[in-house]
């Protein structure tokens, strides 16, 4: 076998270069990211691209380090440092990076699985039971990391003429009910999954959620969002009591 940690050392130099097809870097099949992030109504694909657009033209990745390689089947995961250097409004930058990277092999080919994505389950249907949303179409799918964490990804498309905003003044507090009880959303900074830290506002475009509830014991059954509020025409509250939108989620 090659050595384990040149390939991670090679895997986030080619993923550096925007000019490298997303598809020689990142898995992109339905149990990868790519598959989390996909509904009806959202291509995670095309996210995937326009992240590595976002990339500056000159990122190079020096001073690369990689610790506690370990392997499952065709998995690998590692703990990684590096130091992002590349040019902003002509200032040369460095940044410092961490995090663990996961890969899979594919036909004897090494591809990052982003957010440490392993394995995602499509949610079968989801029923608004509480919160007053209507004519919403919510579709998403339920994500496993390399380390086992629960990622939940919803797209919700506006069919009415009301808006809907997530939050007010601050982003909205989502929470999880599983069997086991209610847990609230946390950062998995490691895997690059943070907190929500914008309010989301339903109009006409379709808005993507995704969070981690590294806490869900078991089968997600509920997702909990505080401060929803339904818009009136000038796009302020109706109400300012802030209810609570409930989903129910079939798996």
């Amino acid at each position: 076998m090659e050595n384990p940690e040149q390939v991670f050392k090679d895997i986030v130099q080619k993923a550096a270069n925007r000019n490298t097809a997303v598809e020689d870097v990142y898995a992109m099949d339905a149990s990868s990211a790519v598959g989390l992030m996909t509904t009806p109504d959202h291509d995670g694909k095309a996210l995937m691209k326009k992240g590595q657009r976002a990339q500056p033209n000159d990122l190079k990745r020096e001073n690369i380090q990689v610790s506690n390689i370990q392997t499952r089947g065709a998995l690998m995961a590692a703990d990684m440092t590096w130091t992002a250097v590349f040019t902003e409004q002509g200032q040369k930058k460095q940044v410092p990076v961490s995090g663990t990277i996961v890969l899979r092999n594919e036909n004897g080919v090494w591809k990052q699985l982003v957010m440490g994505i392993v394995e995602v389950t499509p949610i079968k249907s989801i029923e608004v039971v509480s919160g007053g949303m209507r004519n919403v179409s919510i579709h998403g799918n339920v994500g496993k990391t390399f380390s086992g964490e629960q990622v939940v990804c919803l797209s919700f498309k506006n069919n009415s003429m009301t808006n809907y905003s997530f939050g007010w003044v601050q982003p909205p507090r989502i929470s999880a009910v599983t069997d086991s009880g209610e847990v609230f959303v946390r950062a998995l900074p490691q895997y690059d999954i943070f907190l929500p830290n914008a309010v989301f506002r339903l109009a006409s475009e379709p808005v993507t959620i995704g969070v981690a509830f590294p806490e869900a014991k078991g089968t997600i059954r509920e997702i909990k969002f505080t401060d929803f509020h339904i818009l009136n025409a000038n796009g302020l509250p109706t109400d300012f009591d802030a209810p609570t939108l409930t989903l129910r989620l079939t798996m």
